[in-house]
C-alpha cells in the first residue's frame, strides 16, 4: 500500500480518507511516507466541492426525488441532512446524492488525509492538489442520472452495505492486501458507480534525491496502485469505472513526474555548471 515509483523520487499512498469508528488503527506505513516526503499531493480538496453540489435551478438538470420511486426518496429523505450546504436534498445533482448517501449509513472517523493535511500545515510541509473541485465535479456529472438513481435506490435496499463495506476494506487494508481490497473495490463499484464511502484517495509524496530503502516498496505492489482508489467515478458500468479511474489518476501523476524528474534534471544541470564554473581558473591568474 505504500509503493515506490521507480526512476523517480514519488511513492504513492494507498490511503483511506475515512475509517470505522470501531477500529480506528493506522499502520506504520502512513507515518513513514509521511516522514519521508518533502512535498504532500493529495488527490483533491474534498471541501471546495461543496458549491458544484447543488444543480443551478435554471439549467434543467434532472432532480433526485424525480428518479427514485416514492419509497426510496422518502426514505432517503428521512435519512438526510436538513441543515447545512447538503441541505435541501432536493437541489443536490444526482451525483451528488450518490456520493453523500454512503456515508449517512456509516459510523466512520476521519482518516488519512485529515490528519496528514494537519500535520503539514503544523510543520510547515508543502502541498497540493491532483486536481481542482471544477475538475472532479465534471468527471462526476458524467455520471448518467438514472445510473446515479440506480445505485440510490439499492442503497435503500440494503443501508447496512456502506458500513459493512467500510469495516471490510479497512481491516484489508491494514493488512496490506492489495488484491483483497481489488475484490472489495470491484463487487463495491458494481453497486455503486459513484461511492466515495471512505477509501478514496491516494497521497503521492515527493522527495528530493533521498535514497529508497528496500522495504519501503510493498512486496504485492505490481503497477495496480491507482485501482486502490474506487472514489469518485465517472462510467457507467464496473469496468468503465476503473478505466476512467486509472486513466485519469495515471494522467495527473504522469504530470506530477514529469515535473519532478525536469526539477531533478534542472538541479543536476546547476550542479553541473556550479561545478564547471569551480574548474575554470580565476582570470588574471
Amino acid at each position: 500500500m505504500y509503493l515506490h515509483i521507480p526512476g523517480t523520487t514519488v511513492r504513492l499512498l494507498g490511503s483511506m480518507h475515512l475509517f470505522p469508528a470501531v477500529s480506528r488503527r493506522t499502520p506504520p506505513w502512513v507515518d513513514e511516507a509521511y516522514d519521508w516526503a518533502e512535498t504532500l499531493v493529495f488527490e483533491s480538496d474534498p471541501p471546495t466541492i461543496l458549491p458544484f453540489l447543488k444543480a443551478d435551478s435554471a439549467g434543467g438538470a434532472p432532480r433526485v426525488h424525480a428518479l427514485l420511486s416514492a419509497d426510496a426518496w422518502t426514505r432517503l429523505q428521512a435519512a438526510w441532512p436538513t441543515e447545512g450546504p447538503l441541505a435541501p436534498l432536493a437541489d443536490l445533482r444526482p451525483w451528488a446524492a450518490l456520493i453523500v448517501a454512503p456515508t449517512l449509513f456509516q459510523q466512520p472517523v476521519e482518516g488519512v488525509e485529515p490528519c496528514m493535511l494537519r500535520w503539514a500545515l503544523a510543520h510547515g510541509k508543502p502541498f497540493e492538489y491532483l486536481e481542482t473541485a471544477s475538475e472532479v465535479a465534471d468527471a462526476l456529472e458524467s455520471i448518467p442520472p438514472d445510473v446515479a438513481a440506480a445505485a440510490l435506490a439499492a442503497l435503500m435496499k440494503d443501508v447496512g452495505e456502506p458500513q459493512r463495506t467500510l469495516e471490510r476494506m479497512h481491516a484489508a487494508w491494514l493488512e496490506g492486501d492489495l488484491s483483497h481490497c481489488c475484490r472489495i473495490a470491484d463487487v463495491h463499484l458494481s453497486r455503486d458507480p459513484a461511492s466515495n464511502s471512505g477509501y478514496a484517495q491516494s497521497p503521492v509524496g515527493r522527495a528530493r534525491e533521498k535514497p529508497v530503502p528496500a522495504s519501503a516498496a510493498n512486496a504485492g505492489g505490481d503497477g495496480r496502485a491507482a485501482s486502490v482508489r474506487t472514489g469518485e467515478s465517472r462510467r457507467m458500468s464496473r469496468a468503465a469505472c476503473a478505466t476512467g479511474v486509472r486513466k485519469r489518476v495515471g494522467r495527473r501523476l504522469q504530470q506530477k513526474l514529469r515535473e519532478t524528474l525536469r526539477d531533478k534534471a534542472a538541479q543536476r544541470n546547476g550542479a553541473t555548471k556550479r561545478r564547471e564554473n569551480l574548474r575554470r581558473p580565476c582570470r588574471g591568474a
